[in-house]
């Protein structure tokens, strides 16, 4: 499709524009021997193509951006075809997936995957026109014809729909020899689920919303008035809490280098610099002049015109005199005195104005700088906080005056968001979000931004959220096939308590699983809050683990002692043997498959690395590179290194994301086959390990107990598609309430 380019609310060329609609529309159907095209140069929103009954697979190049329109334009058939089972198949997602989610698949363009199949680039002046702001119904309709189905020399049979198809049946060859088309097919059913939520968005409560701001807005206001009582009185400039710079020489000392227009000294007269000015000054007799103007009492004698018109009058001429101090902008240097020192792994590669380091004030920073009790680092915190959730999640102006933020992408019309689900801008096949992330919404406890996603029902509707319980831990169980794990999986052991018990096992061996259990989660024990706070520090650890980090990192984030954290690292070792075993597999098979390539390495120079493979059992395949080895293994000879936690990362994080995404396409498929629930019920949001829905109240009950029902049913769809022998189950926790700040638990109704 090439449809106007409006932009609105972060969207180019938004289907949800009413200004835009399909200009020109091409397809081919396999066999044909010529492309077939459509074009539409007046406004009209209603056009649609029409698939027949005997398609069974629809193909193109960033798919979901031609899904959307056709949805916005309200193609019936479209429907249709997706009841019928009809399948589709993006060629810009399945180049990511074939090529291992390297880097440079990103996002492909069509540009840069034609070619590599045998196909073509695009006619650049299309590109151009559009670059230089033309709407798509001011460029010509031959060019841009041309442009989409080709030219009459090739016969119809070219530009973006024979490339597609180039492209499309490369592909294929290439999946198969892979082993990779079912994974990609099911990859293929999510990508409808995410283009449907898309399409039926998040409805906002922009008077919530409105209020909220109202309320955060104050909050901030007050803390920047706290924190300016801590600025020097003596400052020479405006203190800006927003710069690093500034906020570091503060909290650490340091030179800031600031600039004021003030006086100089000329160089070629070593005084004041000054500029040019004349005054009106009377010649005198004795050959002189005077600026006195001439008076009765005055002691000089002027020289007079003695004829011509003006005899009479005092002569006089310009006489260059001293004019106004000059001043520009120079460099001058405050120093603040030291509050605090810094710990050296926070400097950064800034310097002040006297070439010290500037040190980061992030929020991690900070918080560890709460512990010495500075007395405005708790309102710098806060204020942190502030800035960014307006700034994130509401809207506030950044430094070039441009509005950012969430409710940017509120449109106006409906007060809904549709956000950007995207499957194709992440290492591990994740899915990201953008416009605005709609994956990256703080939790209920921090904020209450979820309190503005509301029910497109109003009153008569309500939000549903279905959540994985421990997805990491689960799908570790899966790859792993560690004996203990699955059985403690299968036994639903609360891991976290699980590892309070391990961890004070040596020190405090009352400390069971059933004693941790009950410490740390009944409210009534006598010490409950420090059995939480175990528990707490547990889940965290839980949480790094999971993703690979080192012993260092996790002792940080969770508090404890690297002794304590490297114990139990060692304790899970002992307990599950098999993820081990997996992750030594993994690295193995990476270093195995591992091919040369040429990078710059962080010195600037041109070296040798290597990128290696790993594959998944649905096909998904990984793939890592190595970086410069560290000090210590350059030492014994090695140039580079894989880096572990990533190899421990990619291939959990990768194969829950994978799970999620195919069971939003198996949810979709049921969305789609009940017609919505009668228009009753829409999918609306995937967050990692959670899918959203938006229900009529009439049908709440019997979405929620679908939504637990198909997403739990991972084990016997993986057995049965891929030959997997998962043995543990898939716990799915739904809540639901008028918002998504305010969810209880559902359960089977009686």
């Amino acid at each position: 499709l090439e449809v106007e380019t409006h932009s609105s609310f972060k969207r180019k060329a938004s289907p949800f524009d009413e200004r835009n609609w399909i200009v020109a529309r091409g397809w081919k159907n396999q066999g044909d021997s010529i492309c077939s095209w459509t074009y539409h140069p007046e406004h009209d929103r209603t056009t649609t193509l029409v698939i027949e009954d005997n398609i069974t697979l629809l193909v193109g190049f960033n798919l979901k951006f031609d899904l959307l329109w056709e949805m916005a334009q309200g193609n019936q058939s479209l429907r249709e075809f997706y009841k019928r089972g009809g399948k589709v198949w993006c060629c810009q997602l399945a180049e990511y997936l074939l090529r291992a989610q390297h880097p440079d698949a990103h996002m492909a363009s069509m540009n840069d995957t034609a070619p590599k199949y045998g196909g073509t680039t695009k006619i650049d002046e299309v590109k151009a026109l559009w670059d230089a702001g033309v709407l798509t119904s001011d460029i010509p309709e031959d060019l841009l014809i041309d442009y989409l189905v080709g030219t009459p020399e090739e016969g119809r049979n070219g530009g973006d729909i024979r490339n597609t198809e180039i492209i499309f049946l490369g592909q294929i060859k290439k999946a198969v020899a892979q082993g990779q088309v079912k994974m990609i097919q099911d990859r293929m059913d999510g990508l409808c689920a995410t283009t449907e939520m898309e399409f039926n968005g998040l409805k906002v409560d922009v008077k919530q919303a409105g209020e909220r701001l109202k309320v955060l807005t104050a909050d901030l206001a007050a803390q920047d008035a706290e924190l300016n009582t801590y600025v020097p009185a003596d400052l020479p400039f405006e203190f800006n809490w927003q710069s690093r710079i500034h906020t570091s020489c503060l909290i650490f000392g340091g030179t800031v280098k600031y600039q004021l227009q003030t006086t100089y000294v000329d160089i070629e007269t070593g005084e004041l610099a000054r500029l040019k000015a004349t005054a009106k000054h009377y010649l005198l007799t004795d050959g002189t002049s005077t600026d006195l103007e001439p008076g009765d009492n005055s002691k000089h004698m002027y020289v007079q015109y003695l004829s011509g018109k003006k005899k009479g009058e005092y002569k006089t001429k310009n006489v260059d005199v001293p004019g106004e101090l000059k001043v520009k902008y120079q460099d001058f240097l405050y120093t603040f005195p030291k509050i605090t020192d810094a710990d050296e792994k926070w400097a950064t590669k800034n310097e002040d104005g006297l070439g010290a380091p500037i040190y980061s004030t992030s929020g991690d920073v900070i918080v560890e700088l709460a512990l010495r009790d500075i007395p405005f680092v708790k309102a710098l915190r806060q204020k942190q906080k502030l800035d960014k959730e307006i700034g994130t999640y509401y809207a506030k102006k950044d430094a070039k005056g441009e509005w950012t933020g969430m409710l940017t992408c509120v449109q106006t019309r409906d007060h809904m968001i549709h956000h950007k689900l995207n499957h194709s801008s992440t290492v591990t096949s994740r899915l990201s979000s953008s416009d605005p992330n709609g994956q990256n919404l703080p939790r209920g406890d921090k904020s209450e931004v979820k309190a503005m996603f509301v029910s497109r029902f109003g009153d008569d509707g309500e939000m549903i959220e279905a959540d994985y319980s421990q997805l990491e831990v689960v799908v570790q169980g899966v790859l792993t096939g560690d004996e203990q794990l699955c059985e403690d999986l299968r036994n639903k052991v609360d891991f976290h308590c699980k590892r309070v018990a391990a961890k004070l096992s040596s020190t405090r061996p009352e400390v069971t699983y059933e004693y941790a259990l009950d410490w740390c989660k009944n409210e009534d024990h006598p010490d409950y809050k420090a059995g939480k706070k175990e528990r707490t520090k547990c889940k965290i650890f839980s949480f790094q683990r999971a993703y690979g980090a080192g012993a260092a990192t996790i002792a940080e984030e969770t508090g404890m002692s690297l002794e304590e954290t490297q114990a139990l690292m060692q304790a899970e070792d002992e307990l599950y043997p098999g993820v081990v075993t997996f992750n030594a597999d993994v690295e193995t098979a990476v270093i195995k498959s591992a091919e040369p390539f040429s990078a710059l390495g962080d010195d600037g120079k041109w070296k040798t690395y290597r990128r290696g493979y790993w594959k998944a059992p649905t096909g998904t395949l990984y793939t890592w590179r190595s970086y410069d080895a560290p000090e210590y293994a350059r030492k014994r000879g090695k140039t580079d290194t894989f880096n572990p936690p990533e190899m421990k990362n990619y291939p959990v994080q990768g194969t829950g994301g994978e799970f999620v995404q195919a069971m939003c396409g198996r949810l979709w498929r049921h969305f789609v086959s009940n017609d919505n629930y009668g228009g009753l019920a829409f999918l609306t949001n995937t967050v990692h390990d959670c899918i959203w829905a938006d229900a009529h109240k009439s049908v709440r009950d019997q979405v929620a107990a679908d939504m637990k029902r198909i997403m739990e049913s991972i084990p016997e769809f993986y057995n049965e598609r891929y030959g997997m022998n998962i043995t543990v189950p898939f716990p799915v926790e739904v809540e639901y309430g008028p918002h998504m700040n305010k969810l209880i638990h559902w359960h089977y109704a009686a």
